[in-house]
């Protein structure tokens, strides 16, 4: 058995949500993933992934819901900007340290 090459590698296909409705549908309705896997030319593997996900969703499984981790993938997003930001901020004021003297040192002597 040969291995395949990172260039050979087929991409992940991505789904309509539509589609993965009607698969859904013809799971709960009885037949067998592989049947369907088969038929449709999917893997069993990304069929179980969205069954998986849909009774997460509708809370017949414990797990982040869709819309927790859009929620999730924009909060880390936002704690990577302010941190980048906070990280400027910093080399700022050590710059600004090392360049303006403090003003107790401006001061002539009395």
């Amino acid at each position: 058995m040969m291995l395949q090459t990172l260039k050979e590698a087929p991409l992940p296909r991505s789904y309509p949500p539509e589609f993965r409705r009607k698969v859904l549908g013809l799971v709960a309705a009885g037949r067998p993933i592989r049947q369907i896997a088969h038929d449709l030319g999917i893997s069993e593997q990304t069929m179980c992934v969205w069954r998986r996900q849909h009774l997460i969703g509708i809370g017949q499984l414990p797990g982040p819901t869709g819309q927790d981790q859009v929620e999730l993938t924009a909060a880390r997003r936002r704690i990577a900007e302010l941190e980048a930001e906070l990280a400027i901020h910093r080399r700022a004021a050590e710059l600004i340290g090392e360049v303006v003297p403090p003003e107790d040192a401006s001061r002539p002597s009395r």
